[in-house]
């Protein structure tokens, strides 16, 4: 967690701060993308993946599509599972950089069926 001049009266706040505590504007630290994309493959291609971040809902994912979620800076939990299964199955957490847009891969295991998490920046 890092101290960042918020975006619109310079106080000194966390970039993961919600409000700036001195003019109350939303997301002081600014806002990032978050993109979660799901690779092919043919265990649970049929099935959609729900995934999750902080615990909110926020889609499904069909096999070989991506969606993109906007959040603060920040370390930020990503969760998914095959919606059949109506789970949480797999769950990591991510620092997601100022200004920088994280892609999230999510592979599902040939074991298990399982999520396997991969991040780079783009």
């Amino acid at each position: 967690m890092a101290m960042v001049a918020c975006r619109e009266c310079e106080h000194r706040v966390s970039d993961s701060a919600e409000t700036c505590p001195s003019c109350g504007i939303g997301s002081p630290g600014g806002v990032t993308q978050l993109e979660i994309k799901r690779v092919s493959r043919l265990m649970g291609a049929a099935v959609p993946m729900a995934v999750w971040i902080d615990s909110n809902h926020v889609g499904t994912l069909a096999s070989g599509k991506s969606l993109t979620h906007t959040v603060t800076p920040g370390t930020h939990r990503v969760e998914c599972g095959l919606q059949q299964a109506g789970s949480k199955d797999g769950a990591q957490e991510f620092d997601v950089p100022a200004g920088r847009r994280l892609v999230i891969v999510v592979t599902t295991s040939k074991w298990n069926g399982k999520p396997i998490f991969s991040a780079e920046l783009a």
